[in-house]
């Protein structure tokens, strides 16, 4: 369980946001903040304003209740960890892989994209040797 309160809001906030499908970048136009406060409070690194958490459950569509609802975005609870444990089942994700998985779900979209474009590149070079 993570016990910053500031990395559960973060958590929380980016498991909300990409139940939705959005990415940072959507999620910044949508409620008018820079997308990089956007990836700093995601990670923790940012002490978000009452007017802040108001405004992007109401972005979000949610109570502003459900954004201090860290509950569910606990590695040790139900909500997001359970839901990765059940998309890791589905593609036969092995335990050794699912650290991997759980470090790339806390990754910013930016990062993300970085390690998806060398993975391609790896894909690519393998397939030519």
């Amino acid at each position: 369980m993570v016990a910053d309160p500031l990395k559960r809001f973060g958590l929380h906030l980016a498991e909300l946001r990409k139940q939705r499908g959005w990415s940072q970048e959507k999620l910044a136009l949508e409620s008018g903040m820079a997308r990089s406060y956007l990836s700093g409070i995601e990670r923790g690194v940012r002490n978000v304003s009452l007017i802040n958490i108001c405004a992007l459950a109401g972005t979000l569509g949610v109570d502003a209740s459900e954004m201090l609802n860290f509950s569910e975005a606990d590695s040790g609870g139900r909500g997001g960890a359970l839901v990765l444990e059940q998309r890791c089942a589905e593609f036969n994700i092995t335990p050794a892989q699912r650290v991997t998985v759980r470090h790339m779900a806390l990754m910013t979209d930016a990062e993300q994209d970085v390690i998806a474009s060398v993975a391609r590149t790896i894909a690519v070079r393998a397939v030519q040797a």
